[in-house]
């Protein structure tokens, strides 16, 4: 089963806003040929639905680069909801960084954005892991992305986990557009997206919620990560 309409439509408005923020601002962003709406689709049983999709920003700005260089964004994102509720009860949003020097892709940046309802051993509740893992080829073609792609990524040793606030997809976006598009483009964006915001499914929050509650001495990290009884310790 999918989400109902106000879902739906709460992805497909956002997003439309984010397009038009970008070409405002005289930039590319290049998506899936599919309509929008074909990215719903089941998860497996009655009881869940998903949202897939992937963007590609070309010359996204930089004022670190210089002219004879670009940077390129790709994001791939996977959403999963749970009934009644249609809250978020899965996120996944991966995010790769290219430097393009005359058509060579260098893939300078790789991370994922996590969250998962009950938490994962060892696991932030919401994270960020910095990695040198590359969004897989198919992917990438899917939005338009013609460059190479480069046979090997950096070497990353360490893939660090480090706690965040609840970077779902949507807040992934608000923060590229805050990051790169400057103060009035942003303004303008937060304004429009503003009455989107409260029919985005919420990430289910009943484990955190309870995390919070319970008295703990474990160096205050009880908004990071589970000590809660019954829920695998992290």
């Amino acid at each position: 089963m999918l989400p109902p309409n106000n879902v739906r439509s709460a992805y497909e408005e956002f997003l439309e806003a984010f397009r038009t923020t970008v070409e405002a601002a005289n930039h590319e962003l290049s998506q899936p040929l599919r309509p929008l709406k074909s990215s719903f689709v089941d998860a497996g049983d009655s009881s869940r639905a998903a949202f897939m999709w992937s963007f590609y920003l070309k010359g996204w700005p930089c004022k670190r680069l210089p002219r004879t260089k670009r940077l390129d964004v790709v994001v791939k994102a996977l959403e999963t909801f749970t009934r009644p509720s249609w809250a978020l009860s899965k996120s996944t949003v991966y995010v790769n960084y290219f430097v393009v020097s005359d058509s060579d892709a260098k893939l300078v940046q790789s991370l994922h954005y996590d969250f998962v309802e009950g938490g994962q051993d060892d696991h932030p509740f919401f994270h960020v892991q910095l990695s040198d893992e590359l969004i897989p080829e198919d992917d990438l073609r899917s939005t338009g992305f013609e460059l190479s792609v480069p046979s090997s990524a950096n070497e990353c040793w360490v893939t660090t986990r480090i706690p965040t606030p609840d970077m779902t997809l949507a807040s992934v976006i608000y923060c590229l557009v805050a990051d790169h598009l400057g103060a009035i483009n942003f303004s303008e964006f937060a304004q429009n997206v503003e009455s989107i915001q409260n029919r985005l499914p919420a990430p289910s929050f009943e484990t955190i919620r309870k995390s919070l509650d319970r008295t703990t001495a474990h160096f205050k990290s009880s908004h990071w990560f589970s000590h809660v009884d019954g829920v695998s310790n992290m």
